[in-house]
């Protein structure tokens, strides 16, 4: 699977200094509970090396940051200087289930064009369809 980065910024100024805090974000080390973003305020913060509980934390967080240069499958959810966290997340876990079920199909199908949407979305669908069954008849209760 590919490697996810971003580069989150933000400039703003306090007590008559100006601070510009750049830092390359490892989003495969933020991924944790579903749904639950990093909180990019607090990792640009510890980058710079400023104390949550410092006024110059406080306006930090009220600024907006800017999200550039994303690589690897969050390079689809950064776009105008966004970052759609919800997106990266559907994307990461799409990517996996692509990855094993290419891992799967390769032996089997041989040389084919992975890169095929319709070959793609019919072995995912396929996949995800025996996931979800294999879900069901585990949550179902015994029969003795």
């Amino acid at each position: 699977m590919s490697h996810n980065t971003l580069r989150a910024r933000v400039v703003f100024s306090f007590k008559g200094e100006t601070h510009e805090l750049d830092s390359v974000i490892d989003l495969d080390r933020c991924l944790g509970e579903p749904g639950e973003a990093p909180d990019f305020h607090r990792l640009l913060a510890q980058a710079a090396g400023i104390d949550p509980y410092s006024y110059l934390y406080e306006v930090l967080e009220s600024h907006a940051i800017e999200f550039v240069e994303a690589t690897g499958v969050a390079a689809r959810s950064c776009r105008d200087g966004q970052f759609d966290w919800r997106r990266f997340e559907q994307d990461v876990a799409d990517e996996r289930d692509w990855q094993t079920v290419r891992a799967i199909a390769e032996p089997i199908l041989g040389a084919r064009d992975w890169t095929d949407a319709a070959l793609k979305a019919a072995l995912l669908a396929a996949y995800r369809a025996g996931r979800s069954c294999a879900a069901r008849a585990s949550a179902e209760p015994d029969e003795q």
